[in-house]
């Protein structure tokens, strides 16, 4: 089936759902096809790989820069208690989080609205851990919390 002819068999409502039993996400995608009489030919692919972008979650730090947090999600914010780390400062924490193996990737960004600036960064990686390092490199103490946003790839 084309894809035009896979749009209007979905927008009539005459359809069943059925996926194949190794592929439990599947999306249809029309690809460009010059050879074919409609221009298009119909593709499905497999979407499982994305599914860890909708996997987000949020944990607030208790009792000081340096407690722990659990957040079993791929993608997530941390928000630390309102710091008043030093300058030219580091504290580390650990995050329990069930999706990552020693081999993930992890990425980190920061969002700071109080006075100086927070930069934060991964360290240890294990299986169902990691360690998150916060660095002051401003002149000033930290005064506000600091969101950690960030993302378990592999």
């Amino acid at each position: 089936m084309d894809i035009l002819n896979f749009i209007s068999w979905i927008k009539s409502g005459n359809y069943r759902a059925t996926l194949p039993t190794d592929v439990p996400s599947l999306l249809a995608v029309g690809a460009k096809d010059p050879s074919r009489d409609d221009g298009y030919l119909a593709l499905g692919v497999n979407a499982a790989p994305l599914q860890s972008l909708y996997n987000k979650g949020t944990v607030t730090q208790l009792t000081s820069i340096t407690t722990g947090v659990t957040l079993n999600t791929h993608c997530g914010v941390i928000t630390t208690v309102s710091s008043t780390l030093g300058s030219l400062l580091e504290a580390t924490f650990t995050v329990t989080n069930s999706v990552v193996k020693p081999d993930s990737v992890i990425l980190v960004s920061t969002q700071y609205v109080g006075t100086g600036h927070g930069d934060a960064g991964v360290g240890t990686i294990g299986t169902g851990t990691f360690t998150i390092t916060v660095a002051n490199p401003s002149l000033v103490s930290l005064n506000s919390v600091l969101k950690i946003h960030y993302m378990i790839i592999a």
